[in-house]
């Protein structure tokens, strides 16, 4: 079958076309959040033909190199050795250390509406030629995209719409096409002498996919940075969600105000960025809340699936692997105290009780302990979970230098890496550390399997 198949794909790139059922889908809606009776609230996935996925997942292996290459290191959408973690922990840090110096700093969060389905085919294209792909790759990737067609079902009835810009969401290569489009257009900007400086480099935006934080260090300046990304962005077909771009300033910044086609944009003291609450003093407090709610959200969507498996390793590794995860999400990018971890032990001590089916009241009567309960759950220690995350953390820090060369943010790595600051970050670790093992901890980080190895488990 894989010999077949490979002829056929063969086929398929030398011709530069593609059968003419790979042009067609079927769109079904995935709710998001808000609203149910807002149409924006849902997003439309497209539901494609295996092959045609299989063949684009070729393809994308062949150009990923090139592509992730075509990206500056700001972009950490969709990219082998990046995560959302390097983002937030940038900021946090950005904020951290104007605070500690008094520095003024103005961030601009932005997000795009619709941005997979509104950019435009040709962006793309002239983004991947700009990128330095096979004229080959990019007329077949063009045959994917132009001239396609979706139904959708409307009660009894379906609805054929002939599709004319935008990128196939739910194919995999779709997130590499939309990002080097984005890049293509922000590559016009001179934004060289613009931002924060930092060790003499100039950092001006972070990116994730479509969602953009701008950063500066006055109100007039990212006046300039806004409008201009609004400009750049329609040229190639997006359009900056007006609801979504809300603005953060910190206490040492001008109070100018910032305006985008001369409508003053939202202030406000946080914003959730990635999944982790933002806000100008680094204060957790309303975070470690939002992880609370989020842990029993997802125990909400277990309860019904662990209340009747009695194998309780099984059980075990369902909560650990989904409503440990959402308790602990962001962890990395925390600073320890007692308060925090009162905070992680009393939920999770609740969550375990709820996972055991019973309550802090049959627990007492019975004469049961924590590690009693722990005994009987056999689930992970939050505490533990976190050590290993920020571990797992300081060591992808410590080998940035060498992963990401030319980064335009070694700078801010390299400060962050300073041993005061790595220190804190990993202190309660080292306590568990053999020391004799590690003459050097940094050389140490460099290496995974000994990094790994050295670390709480």
């Amino acid at each position: 079958m894989h010999k077949l198949l490979a002829d056929h794909f063969n086929c398929y790139l030398e011709a530069e076309t593609i059968p003419n059922q790979w042009k067609c889908s079927k769109t079904v809606l995935i709710f998001k959040n808000c609203d149910k009776e807002d149409i924006g609230n849902y997003r439309p996935i497209a539901l494609l033909s295996i092959p045609y996925k299989l063949f684009t997942k070729i393809i994308l292996n062949c150009l990923e190199a090139t592509l992730d290459a075509y990206q500056p290191v700001e972009q950490a959408g969709f990219r082998k050795g990046f995560c959302c973690m390097d983002h937030i922990h940038t900021v946090v840090q950005l904020i951290e250390r104007c605070r500690e110096y008094t520095m003024p700093l103005v961030l601009n969060f932005i997000d795009y509406k619709k941005a997979f389905d509104s950019v435009e085919t040709n962006a793309v294209l002239n983004a991947l030629l700009q990128a330095g792909v096979d004229s080959a790759y990019v007329n077949i990737l063009e045959q994917c995209n132009v001239g396609t067609v979706t139904t959708i079902q409307l009660f009894d009835k379906k609805l054929r719409i002939p599709i004319e810009k935008g990128v196939r969401q739910g194919d995999t290569i779709s997130p590499k096409l939309f990002t080097s489009a984005l890049q293509y257009a922000m590559s016009r900007l001179n934004w060289d002498e613009k931002g924060l400086s930092i060790d003499g480099k100039m950092l001006s935006n972070l990116r994730f996919a479509d969602d953009i934080v701008l950063i500066s260090k006055n109100t007039k300046e990212m006046n300039q940075l806004i409008n201009e990304l609004n400009e750049v962005g329609k040229s190639i077909g997006l359009e900056i969600n007006m609801k979504k771009r809300q603005t953060m300033a910190n206490q040492w910044s001008d109070n100018g105000t910032i305006q985008l086609n001369g409508i003053p944009l939202q202030k406000v003291d946080s914003f959730v960025y990635l999944g982790r609450e933002i806000n100008m003093k680094n204060d957790l407090t309303t975070e470690i809340a939002r992880r609370r709610k989020a842990a029993w959200a997802a125990m909400d969507t277990i309860r019904e699936i662990t209340s009747q498996i009695k194998d309780t390793n099984r059980r075990a590794h369902i909560f650990d692997s989904t409503v440990l995860p959402a308790l602990c999400y962001g962890t990395e990018t925390w600073t320890d105290n007692k308060n925090i971890t009162a905070a992680m032990r009393t939920t999770h001590r609740a969550l375990e009780r709820c996972l055991l089916g019973t309550n802090r009241w049959r627990q007492w009567k019975q004469g049961l302990t924590s590690k009693d309960l722990r005994k009987e759950s056999k689930i992970r220690d939050p505490l533990e979970y976190m050590a290993s995350a920020k571990h797992r953390w300081a060591g992808h820090v410590m080998r940035n230098d060498t992963e990401h060369k030319n980064n335009p943010l070694d700078s801010i790595r390299r400060q962050k890496t300073t041993w005061p600051t790595l220190y804190a970050l990993v202190r309660h670790i080292f306590r568990s550390f053999k020391r004799e093992e590690l003459p050097n901890w940094m050389r140490a980080a460099r290496n995974r399997k000994t990094w790994s190895d050295c670390g709480p488990h």
